[in-house]
């Protein structure tokens, strides 16, 4: 038996088919939000089902340490997503689980315990975008560039065999279509129009930020964070007056500048949201 974390899941994996009835029982009978086919079930957190679901755990526990020599921490598994799989043992070393979550125009894959070797072969689908990889989590971020790039999602979402890998893509496929939707509107012609013109009326504000006017709310958000701790009059108390002027003018324009821009990226997302 085979257990991974994740931030969100708690993946096990089994090659001992009677082992995986059981388990698969077990979840079915104890748990109501679930999701099966022939060899994997999933079930989803439900608050009123920490009981059984403590117990569940308490169970998987015992039996891991039992047929390992190392103890198993589960500690918050019970808000987790539980994943129950079943493979074959000579498909059970190349079988990959990867979460894909998408925030605004990226998308992340947090590879877990897959090679490098698979990064490169994600990669080689997306050889025009910008992308990296975050060692430490080993989650690769890539951007989309263009609406082909969903193809390519899509056409990778749809496979199982990949390399010599068996790969299981875990991702909302509601978000993804939502994902879709929002990257299109953002790019088309009316989109693009509309805002870059919003934005040259307000270009003195995203200078005062020190910013560009294609500038993200994120980055101007920390701009304007960084820029608040320099200028904030509070820092400058023991300052001649004049200077105490000075900064309390620029601390003055730096949240006006901000206050500005705000209504400018909220319309943006209502735009999106209509559009």
């Amino acid at each position: 038996m085979n257990i991974t974390h994740t931030l969100e899941s708690l993946s096990i994996q089994t090659d001992d088919d009677a082992l995986f009835c059981e388990l698969r029982d077990l979840i079915s009978k104890n748990f109501s939000k679930t999701l099966a086919n022939k060899g994997k079930i999933i079930s989803f957190y439900e608050e009123n089902e920490m009981p059984q679901r403590r117990c569940f755990l308490k169970f998987i526990k015992r039996l891991y340490e039992k047929q390992n020599s190392d103890e198993l921490d589960i500690k918050f598994a019970e808000y987790k997503t539980i994943k129950l799989g079943y493979a074959p043992k000579n498909a059970l070393a190349n079988l990959l689980s990867i979460d894909v979550s998408f925030i605004k125009d990226e998308v992340n894959f947090s590879l877990n315990s897959a090679p490098k070797v698979f990064a490169s072969y994600i990669l080689q689908s997306f050889k025009d975008n910008a992308s990296s990889l975050d060692e430490k989590t080993n989650t690769l971020h890539i951007k989309i560039k263009n609406e082909s790039d969903f193809n390519v999602l899509s056409m990778l979402f749809s496979r199982r065999e990949h390399l010599k890998f068996i790969v299981d893509f875990n991702f909302d496929e509601a978000k993804f279509q939502n994902f879709k939707r929002n990257f299109k509107v953002q790019n088309s012609s009316k989109f693009i129009n509309r805002f870059s013109a919003l934005a040259t009326l307000l270009e003195e504000n995203f200078e005062i930020l020190g910013c560009e006017k294609g500038d993200g709310l994120e980055q101007i958000r920390e701009s304007y964070l960084a820029l608040v701790k320099i200028y904030h009059p509070d820092r400058h108390n023991n300052k001649p007056e004049n200077i105490k002027n000075e900064y309390r003018k620029k601390f003055e324009k730096i949240q006006n500048a901000y206050e500005s821009l705000k209504p400018f990226f909220k319309t943006q997302e209502a735009f999106v949201k209509v559009g």
